[in-house]
């Protein structure tokens, strides 16, 4: 049996973000409000979280492929890992916008310390699915602290 314990890491990145249109002026995103709409329409405008870890209001987080990051990716690699044939561009960058590359996540789950953006993936997916009340797998804590 291992015991509970607490591993203090320190995570420097180097980011790569590609020039990219702000969002008010990309072509398509009028597709993300359209999708944003869809879902408060049909009552999904909540944290998919849902959890006592819950707070701010409710954003969309670009689930598989990061609005920054459209222009580096290979929309046959992402037709191949799930099921899509983009019959062009257009297509692809619809789906970018759609319900299918989107997912509501409370603030906090989005951009703060226990946020999609700033954890590394297999400690925050475990978000998912952490029982109400349980110490979350891992939280951002500034240097100030």
């Amino acid at each position: 049996m291992t015991e509970a314990h607490k591993i203090a890491l320190n995570l420097h990145l180097i980011t790569s973000i590609p020039d990219h249109a702000p969002r008010k002026t990309d072509p398509y995103y009028k597709y993300f409000i359209q999708a944003k709409a869809r879902i408060k329409k049909t009552g999904m405008w909540k944290c998919i979280i849902d959890d006592d870890l819950c707070s701010g209001e409710p954003e969309l987080h670009h689930s598989f492929v990061e609005f920054s990051q459209i222009a580096n990716m290979d929309p046959h690699k992402i037709e191949k890992a799930f099921g899509l044939h983009f019959e062009s561009d257009d297509d692809f960058q619809k789906w970018i916008e759609s319900p299918g590359n989107l997912e509501v996540l409370c603030a906090a789950h989005h951009r703060t310390h226990f946020g999609i953006h700033s954890i590394p993936a297999p400690l925050w997916e475990t978000f998912r699915f952490r029982k109400t009340g349980t110490e979350p797998a891992a939280e951002v804590v500034t240097n100030d602290k």
